[in-house]
């Protein structure tokens, strides 16, 4: 026969009720923790999602790079806004190959071309498939340019 008191029963109910809470308590903060971890996560991801990268090869076998805005993608034609190397002296181009970039019109971009024959072209990659890459014309971009035309390296 079994004569738990009153007193015990209390006791163990208690007892019972602490550890719940102690255990929601402990989840609630696990979960709060996980949304924070969340939030920095996201953050990171927005700020730093894609950033642009120069193609060091591109850049380095180019003729000239030119901060241009495009004003037809279609037609290849770019109104020149800058040359780093100094190259081109038209102040508008026809660039044959500026279309597979996917530039879009009066988007202000680096350009690395190279004179085939008697047409500039974007310059093509060693990428595969050879695709020729522009980049937008951001400060970051021009540093990193800049660092590339003065060491033959990406800073």
């Amino acid at each position: 026969m079994r004569t738990d008191s009153p007193q015990t029963a209390r006791e163990a109910t208690a007892a019972s009720n602490s550890e719940s809470h102690s255990a929601r308590r402990l989840f609630g903060l696990a979960g709060a923790l996980t949304a924070v971890w969340l939030i920095v996560l996201l953050s990171l991801s927005i700020t730093t999602a894609n950033p642009a990268t120069l193609n060091l090869d591109q850049v380095l076998e180019s003729t000239d790079v030119l901060t241009a805005v495009v004003e037809n993608p279609q037609t290849g034609t770019v109104r020149v806004q800058k040359t780093w190397k100094e190259e081109v002296t038209e102040t508008e181009l026809v660039l044959a190959n500026l279309g597979l970039t996917g530039a879009a019109a009066g988007k202000l971009i680096l350009i690395p071309v190279v004179k085939r024959g008697r047409i500039w072209v974007v310059t093509p990659t060693k990428l595969p498939g050879n695709p020729p890459l522009v980049y937008p014309a951001t400060a970051k971009t021009a540093r990193q340019l800049q660092g590339i035309l003065q060491t033959g390296r990406l800073p």
